[in-house]
């Protein structure tokens, strides 16, 4: 078994594939997001209809996010329709969804190839195990966002570079750019990383020929929508107070990077370890230049943490970036097993009701919670009430440990499989108001977002498709 393993490290496919099915353990089939579902319209527009306005209908809408991500759509949603026209079931959700659970295969496999040349192959594992499993990277392979692609095209484009394919990599990389424009942060990192091996200016000129054609694409995409290069309202949405956003990515109860991601904590500490090995000094860089790059630029986004979603879905790529150091530390026992045993905790929380059920829930709901003063008068909604119970606010999800994600998804798998009954509202008092009683669950009323286990239940019916009936 060490053998094949072993060997499996010398053979990047076979670590692709194997992820491929841990993945797909827990693979859900469906749309997750408003998002993804406006860049899937796009692609049907854009193949169906030669469009880029997204509703068939007189008024005109467009898409907000980049082309890219849209592109990579088509092939997939293309395979889903012709499939239906031969099966007369819509299959293009679970297609088009599929993408995600391949492209986090993919990162992993990426991952296995940066490492294995410097590292011994128990090493490399125990280091793909951290990052596919114990960070916010396996409840991504579930949702349908951006970032897990930008994630992986801008580390092929990195491999691809350090091999000396430089216009390829840089180019594999750039395309990056289309799916998320913001994304420039990264390659204007990876072009000075570039420049500091080769200590060559001239080298900004492969550079600028890879990465050109995908800014025109770019701006053809904007200039088709807003009849601009530039899509200036979404410039005017950096208003946030940096220390607020800085403050909740690193440290907030309920947004942390390292709640959602313990490994980040390893690569942190291995990083100086990391630095110094021969060949990495550059590499070590460019990683914690990343994070800190999208660190501040983020904090000024005015919905600093990407939500709806599992953790802090902005820095997501910078997270994993900083994880890979994390290979200097896990030959240490003790240290791997409890990181590891934590992180894939924290993850299992997300993959088994779904990374997003409890945000959805929690904007549905309408929780509330007594506040916590002594007056026994309270004013809401302009009136003088006794003993209000006040509405929380998703501020609360992010601030307070009480009302977090972490706290959210554990309540919802001790309702799907009822470990606990809903808790008793005498518990509310003046010390604060339990979750349980602030936004009930009853236990039944949610299952595991789980496609075979819906399959083998019976209660998984693929819709039929339009063009097959």
């Amino acid at each position: 078994m060490l053998t094949r393993l072993r060997q499996a490290v010398e053979r990047p496919r076979e670590v692709f594939a194997l992820f491929v099915l841990v993945y797909l353990s827990t693979f859900a089939g469906h749309y997750t997001s408003t998002d993804g579902w406006y860049k899937r319209a796009w692609a049907d527009a854009i193949v169906w209809r030669h469009s880029a306005d997204v509703d068939p209908g007189p008024a005109v809408h467009y898409s907000l996010w980049g082309i890219g991500h849209t592109l990579l759509a088509i092939p997939p949603l293309v395979a889903g329709e012709l499939a239906a026209r031969f099966t007369g079931v819509d299959l293009t959700a679970i297609f088009y969804t599929l993408l995600f659970v391949v492209n986090g295969a993919a990162l992993m496999a990426l991952i296995c190839e940066y490492l294995r040349h410097d590292y011994p192959p128990a090493t490399v594992w125990k280091t793909l195990l951290l990052v596919g499993l114990a960070t916010i990277w396996w409840p991504y392979t579930k949702l349908d966002f951006s970032e897990p692609l930008v994630a992986t095209f801008f580390l092929a484009g990195l491999v691809l570079a350090r091999k000396g394919r430089t216009v390829t990599g840089f180019a594999v990389a750039g395309f990056a750019m289309t799916i998320r424009e913001d994304t420039v942060v990264l390659i204007a990192g990876l072009a000075l990383w570039e420049l500091s091996r080769k200590r060559d200016w001239r080298r900004l000129v492969p550079i600028a020929a890879a990465v050109g054609p995908w800014v025109l694409v770019n701006a053809a995409a904007d200039y088709v929508r807003w009849g601009s290069i530039v899509d200036r309202a979404q410039m005017g949405r950096f208003s946030n107070p940096a220390l607020v956003g800085v403050y909740g990515a690193l440290f907030s109860a309920g947004k942390s990077v390292f709640l959602f991601s313990p490994p980040l904590v390893l690569g942190l500490l291995g990083w100086r370890r990391f630095r110094d090995r021969p060949g990495f000094g550059a590499d070590a860089f460019l990683f914690a230049g990343a994070f800190v790059a999208q660190l501040l630029f983020f904090s000024k986004w005015h919905d600093w943490s990407g939500d709806d979603a599992w953790g802090d879905r902005f820095l997501l790529v910078s997270t994993i970036l900083m994880c890979i150091p994390a290979v200097e530390l896990v030959e240490r026992r003790w240290v791997f097993a409890t990181t590891l045993a934590l992180g894939a905790f924290v993850q299992v929380l997300a993959v088994l009701p779904g990374p997003l059920s409890y945000v959805t829930l929690f904007h549905s709901k309408s929780a509330r919670r007594l506040p916590l003063m002594v007056a026994p008068f309270y004013v809401e909604d302009g009136r003088l009430v006794r003993g209000a119970r006040q509405r929380l606010d998703f501020e609360d999800v992010r601030y307070n440990p009480r009302y977090g994600q972490l706290a959210g998804h554990w309540m919802l798998v001790e309702r799907m499989f009822a470990i606990r009954g809903s808790t008793d509202a005498s518990a509310e008092s003046a010390t604060g108001t339990p979750l349980s009683v602030a936004m009930p669950i009853e236990p039944g009323e949610i299952e595991p977002d789980l496609l075979w286990l819906e399959a083998l239940r019976g209660r998984f019916h693929l819709p039929a498709s339009a063009l097959g009936e």
